[in-house]
């Protein structure tokens, strides 16, 4: 094993000291001002498309070096005004003056940016762009990962999903062009941590809401994560990527008004496995191949059309010897996923705004030993998710959204054991809606919104009001905000292919929030409060909507960009008080998945002088519960603390080419997330106890990223 890292270190060394020679720099530096000629402090000035940049001081100057050569988009941006960019060359910006004009801000459009949050309607944390999620130590490049270290998100190192303010990774549903994704997660081995299907290159910007969503989304109790994909790709560019766990490849064909892009992936354990061995025994290594591909088309009368396909394929075969069993089976796993959309978006006359989309969703499962020797397990889910809305602005006092939307979904399941008969089942069903959101410009320093969605699904043929609100006040660099709501989402397929007349699930949100940023600082607070009914159980084989349960907590964030100079760091803290009864659980309790404390400290350094970004992470949570058999009472116990030490390094060895490189849990922390137990007595009259921890306590990855054609960095092998 030393020799083994040993050779990584060496590489990595030899990487390194080839990015330091290989420097030749340009100083690039100036000033931004506001129209009428007075100095902007803490303005982000960067170099589009690359980690190079900085922030302005006091005076409004700012100096930082580049490797960039040729012409460059030089940017500057900053909350409360208008985007500036000017482009020349690198080598000649010694003396760049850049005006930003004041943004003349129109109703739902309202966001406050520490990154980017938006108040009115939504408590959206942070807009993450892909090359923050890359760089964030511990997120590997991952969106789910880069997400988990905002407010509100549970440490979920053996799942590696989104899991937020009390709820299970169910409540978080994704949309792409807000299209849903049925399943945005690639499978794993159990206690292997997923990823996300989709490359964060792929999107403008990541956006994340915890809670408080406007009636737009559906089908989610807890938050949404709303991607949006490029309008436009107007370069020609191709790359590749190699990786310690696979390679790719891919790139864009642009044209005057059109583009398409494509992005291929191939994943590969095995080799990994064989210098850092994890805890199973593998026939076949974990293997995914991936594609994804988009066309676009922008037309002279305001219209864009997009139309993007992914389809990825992962198989995987390992003994498998269940606890307290002394019998091993093989598991042989086959999945395979599509996701397609198409949307067109239109502006109108006298003001009117066009959407229209669809999209289909298919996911194929097959496990043979997945319970037992010899058995099999076969599984494919289906959904078709159609949606048309428009919007009219009347005046700058008051804008209407109105739309419909329909997902027709279908879940079949079979199952099949040497000892039993061919057991499963199949379930097809529709949710319809409607959506109608009201915003208004109440005064300079007001706003709100009052939205409505009437949803009914055709299991039960119930239609049910779910009533939204919110309302933000601006006090100079101060924004306070109240947003409250009604949520609902079917039970798990689990549970409606044994009652598919099971109801809705349910839950009121309560948010109150307060929002501060000024001199490269950010502070935001929230509180807030969740009440579900309805939630689905499972006592005894008998399934009902008879569960309930409540949330509460508090959420902080602070982002720090000017403490030192290319120096930012971000804190977390969440604080969660969730109980609940449902599924499986005879009385109310906390679920198992859910921690009281929830903390997250992120370092960035960028170090110019050899082009690179350093990162650090620590993230920290408090013990899980866990219901110990041999004792009275329910969930009596809590696992230890967990704990998680990340490091990240990216170079930017030239314009074209990238090397990061990427460790998590470096200090090796074996963190315990729940323990098993054996369904009967040993001989000692206790039930044997087996702690769930990850298969895996560490992980290192480099990965070289080199563009082959075009003058763009950081999405060379994306779109």
């Amino acid at each position: 094993m030393k020799t083994r890292f040993s050779f990584l270190i060496f590489l990595f060394v030899s990487l390194f000291q080839t990015a330091v020679l290989s420097a030749q720099t340009y100083t690039v530096k100036g000033v931004v001002a506001d129209d009428k000629g007075a100095p902007l402090i803490s303005v982000n000035v960067y170099i589009q498309e690359t980690l190079e940049g900085t922030s302005s001081g006091e005076d409004g100057s700012f100096s930082f070096q580049t490797s960039s050569k040729g012409e460059v988009t030089l940017c500057a941006q900053m909350l409360g005004y208008n985007p500036t960019s000017f482009k020349g060359k690198a080598a000649v910006m010694g003396n760049v003056r850049l005006v930003l004009t004041p943004q003349n801000v129109a109703l739902q459009e309202v966001f406050v940016t520490a990154g980017s949050y938006r108040l009115q309607g939504s408590s959206k944390w942070k807009e993450m762009s892909p090359v923050s999620i890359a760089t964030t130590a511990g997120a590997v490049g991952d969106i789910y990962n880069g997400i988990a270290m905002l407010p509100g998100v549970q440490a979920a190192g053996e799942s590696g999903k989104l899991m937020v303010r009390g709820g299970d990774s169910r409540e978080s549903q994704t949309y792409i062009d807000e299209m849903h994704v049925l399943s945005p997660y690639t499978y794993t081995p159990a206690n292997s941590a997923a990823r996300g299907r989709y490359s964060p290159f792929l999107f403008e910007g990541i956006n994340f809401s915890s809670g408080g969503f406007t009636s737009d989304y559906a089908q989610s109790l807890s938050s949404v994560l709303p991607l949006t994909t490029k309008d436009e790709s107007p370069v020609t560019k191709i790359g590749v990527n190699l990786l310690t766990v696979g390679l790719g490849g891919g790139g864009t064909k642009a044209w005057k008004n059109s583009s398409l892009s494509f992005n291929g992936d191939y994943q590969n354990i095995g080799p990994y496995n064989e210098l850092f061995p994890d805890s199973y025994s593998w026939i076949n290594p974990y293997q995914r191949i991936s594609g994804e591909s988009q066309f676009r088309k922008t037309f002279a009368n305001k219209g864009i059309w997009k139309t993007y396909v992914a389809y990825d394929r992962t198989t995987f075969a390992q003994h498998t010897l269940e606890s307290f069993n002394p019998i091993s089976r093989t598991m042989d796993f086959e999945e395979d996923n599509l996701y397609l959309n198409s949307t067109f978006r239109k502006t109108l006359g006298r003001d009117y705004k066009f959407f229209s989309g669809i999209a289909i969703s298919s996911n194929k499962k097959r496990i043979d030993g997945a319970r037992l020797p010899l058995d099999a397990l076969n599984e494919t889910e289906s959904e078709v998710h159609l949606k048309i809305k428009t919007e009219k602005r009347y005046s700058n006092l008051y804008k209407l959204t109105a739309g419909a939307e329909s997902m027709l979904r279908r879940d079949t399941l079979s199952y099949k054991a040497p000892t039993t008969n061919i057991t499963g089942g199949e379930i097809s069903h529709g949710i319809n809606s409607l959506f109608l959101l009201n915003d208004f410009n109440l005064s300079s320093n007001l706003q709100g919104n009052v939205s409505a969605r009437m949803e009914q699904t055709t299991l039960n043929d119930g239609w049910r009001l779910l009533p939204r609100a919110s309302l933000t006040y601006k006090m100079k660099d101060f924004y306070l905000s109240a947003i409250a709501g009604l949520y609902q989402q079917l039970p798990e397929n689990s549970f409606l292919l044994h009652n598919p007349t099971l109801s809705a699930e349910r839950c009121w949100q309560y948010i109150a929030g307060a929002y501060h940023e000024a001199k490269g600082k950010t502070f935001r607070l929230e509180a807030y409060y969740k009440k579900y009914n309805g939630l689905a159980t499972n006592l005894n084989n008998m399934y009902a909507s008879d569960g309930y349960g409540s949330s509460k907590g508090i959420d902080l964030f602070l982002n720090d960009r000017e403490v030192l100079k290319n120096l930012e760091y971000m804190l977390a803290y969440s604080y969660n008080d969730s109980h609940r009864k449902y599924g499986d659980y005879p009385v109310e309790a906390m679920p198992q998945y859910a921690s009281k404390h929830n903390l997250s400290l992120a370092f960035k350094y960028w170090v110019s002088g050899i082009r690179s970004t350093i990162g650090i992470t620590n993230r920290y949570a408090s013990g899980r519960p866990y219901h110990n058999p041999n004792e009275e009472g329910f969930m009596q116990h809590t696992t230890s603390a967990y704990n998680s030490l990340d490091f990240s390094i990216s170079f930017l060895l030239s314009k074209k080419i990238i090397i990061h490189s990427s460790a998590s849990n470096i200090l090796g922390r074996n963190n315990v997330y729940n323990y098993t137990y054996s369904s009967s007595r040993g001989g000692d009259g206790a039930f044997a106890s087996s702690p769930v921890n990850a298969s895996r306590n560490s992980f290192f990855m480099i990965g070289i990223f080199i563009t082959l054609s075009g003058n763009t960095a950081y999405d060379v092998s994306n779109f």
